[in-house]
């Protein structure tokens, strides 16, 4: 193997796995939701309150952990986020009230933002540029396999433990990946010039971040869009139940994870800007098939299948070159830098999903979100068409 090989998988491995961990936290827990409910004989409207609070945590220390990078170094900041993590893992588990709970939910939330900052802006300063694609795609198949594997791994722990043996896990998980992680993440970011204007206008001055970014968080508005409103769109248009939906995820997931597999070597071949206009143009050219197809009011499940593995296989060649060049910043605006490009993420997912809702429920449920999807798809596409330039950092 050689070095430099070994070196980046020594460096991504635990960022991977630190980031599946934070992930953890929302996706493990999810199945055990009803049983809280039950187990605390409260409302289910209070019982879905410990989702969202961990969703505005998680949304809100966005900035905050971007602020903390330079000034406590990744090394200190994933320290405090993991153990704050595991701590308010084990009070979830010992909670004696639902008040508790979303406080603590809250905060939970807070730590796991640690890993979404910290993970991709040591895997974008440390790794060669060789490596650097690769690195982040191996993070993103993380991302992509909890969602999919956490709920059947909570519903799996379920019938041994209650909810509260839910969190008991998650502080595990915390604790066994703190020393690796800890290890491998430098003190400061390398090259690191504090003289660089790392003020947020600084960097939202910077034409070329501004682009790749914003193209990247609606290209990840349309799968969230998609994804939240697949449920119902299965269940309305198609007549079809939840098992569709989740062979829908399998699907998915395995075509990201074969895609993402090989995205490094095809940026490498082709070129970042080339592999993107790639990926986007499969995205659009999918939707729109999709979308003609519900107009018609033809649209089979092989159909929905068949688009939802063009896009996550994509995402997969596109997503990773374009996170990579949108943080082509200097080391000190990185943390900032990858903040806000986390934050738009959650905020287009957040937005596309509100704006198709109301359309949602009749038979032709497909139509509107397969309008909304290929929108934000275009205006992506349209953002790095014409690949902005980057500059040296």
């Amino acid at each position: 193997m050689h070095p430099s090989t070994s070196a980046s998988i020594r460096t991504i491995l635990p960022l991977a796995f630190v980031t599946g961990v934070s992930m953890a936290a929302m996706d493990l827990y999810l199945p055990a939701v009803p049983a809280l409910q039950v187990g605390m004989g409260i409302s289910i409207s209070l019982a879905q309150a410990t989702v969202a609070v961990y969703l505005a945590g998680l949304a809100a220390a966005q900035l905050l952990w971007g602020e903390l990078l330079n000034r406590l170094g990744p090394r200190r900041c994933m320290e405090v986020g993991l153990a704050l993590l595991a701590l308010t893992s084990l009070g979830c588990a010992l909670a004696p009230n639902i008040e508790t709970l979303l406080v603590l939910r809250l905060l939970q939330g807070v730590a796991a933002a640690a890993a979404t900052v910290v993970a991709p802006t040591v895997a974008r300063a440390t790794l060669a540029d060789a490596d650097v694609v690769r690195g982040i795609a191996a993070i993103s198949m993380v991302e992509a396999i909890v969602p999919a594997a956490g709920p059947v791994l909570g519903a799996l722990m379920l019938t041994l433990v209650d909810w509260r043996g839910t969190f008991w896990v998650l502080a595990g998980l915390s604790l066994l990946v703190l020393p690796w992680v800890v290890k491998i993440a430098p003190r400061q970011l390398p090259g690191l010039n504090m003289a660089h204007d790392a003020s947020y206008a600084a960097i939202l001055r910077n034409r070329s971040y501004l682009r790749l970014a914003l193209s990247h968080a609606l290209c990840i508005g349309a799968l969230l869009t998609f994804l939240a409103s697949a449920p119902q769109l299965l269940q309305h248009a198609l007549g079809l139940g939840s098992s569709a939906f989740a062979l829908l995820q399998v699907l998915g997931v395995g075509s990201f994870m074969l895609c993402a597999s090989q995205s490094g070597r095809l940026a490498q071949r082709l070129g970042h800007a080339r592999a993107v206009r790639l990926g986007a143009s499969v995205q659009v050219t999918a939707c729109a098939l999709a979308l003609i197809g519900a107009l018609l009011g033809a649209l089979p499940y092989a159909a929905v299948a068949a688009y939802w593995m063009c896009f996550c296989g994509s995402l997969a060649i596109r997503g990773p070159a374009t996170f990579v060049d949108a943080l082509a910043v200097p080391p000190a605006q990185m943390g900032r830098a990858t903040a806000m490009l986390v934050l738009a993420l959650l905020a287009a997912g957040a937005l596309g999903t509100q704006l198709v809702a109301p359309f949602l429920g009749g038979e032709a449920s497909a139509v509107p979100v397969f309008c909304g999807v290929l929108v934000l798809l275009l205006a992506s596409a349209a953002l790095v068409w014409r690949y902005p330039e980057l500059a040296k950092a």
